[in-house]
């Protein structure tokens, strides 16, 4: 069974205390320096690896995670909340994104040519949910009215479409494009996933 602390990994990678709070385990934020949050893309199963590596290192790392069910141990497990992503706090001096680079696990930097820092904002709203729902969150892709969509559970598994309207429940179209002529239908947000 899940324990209710906060999780191992959450607790060692990130640079605050746990403070207790209303019965929920909370992270108490401490001002950034002047640094900027990227995120670091790693290899498959290496963002514990590559947390601890960078920590190790110095680095001031947030690997943000999730209660999820484990199908193979049949048991509530801590796993990433971006498989694959976790974001470290630095000024990016050559030097850092060398040491970064070379560390096991690494891929790259997320951005387009060059590492685009995250803003902060993103970052501590994505702690605060993690915080406040003690890790019970679900992923989601993000998607946006006009997206291209497959549905990938119930009655319409298998349907293609475009999100006309992005909520709770999302408002999906789908039509014969030959024909100008569409139907919709209200699907739960779980059950799509964007076709690129």
């Amino acid at each position: 069974m899940l324990s209710d602390s906060l999780p191992v990994w959450q607790q060692q990678f990130t640079t605050s205390p746990v403070v207790e709070g209303k019965g929920v385990r909370a992270l108490e934020f401490v001002s950034l320096n002047g640094n900027a949050w990227y995120a670091i893309y790693t290899h498959v199963n290496f963002e514990r690896l590559v947390a601890s590596a960078l920590q190790a290192q110095g680095f001031e790392v947030f690997l943000p995670l999730m209660k999820g069910w484990d199908r193979r141990k049949g048991e509530l497990v801590w796993k990433p909340a971006f498989p694959r992503y976790l974001f470290v706090h630095c000024r990016l001096t050559p030097a850092e994104w060398r040491a970064i680079k070379k560390t096991r696990g690494v891929l790259d930097f997320v951005g387009m040519s060059r590492p685009c820092p995250i803003p902060e904002e993103e970052i501590r709203s994505v702690r605060i949910t993690l915080q406040g729902t003690d890790g019970e969150v679900e992923g989601h892709p993000f998607l946006k009215v006009g997206d291209k969509v497959e549905v990938i559970a119930g009655p319409l598994k298998g349907a293609v479409g475009y999100l006309l309207e992005v909520g709770k429940h999302h408002r999906l179209v789908v039509g014969i494009e030959l024909l100008g002529q569409a139907v919709s239908a209200t699907i739960d947000a779980s059950m799509v996933r964007p076709l690129r």
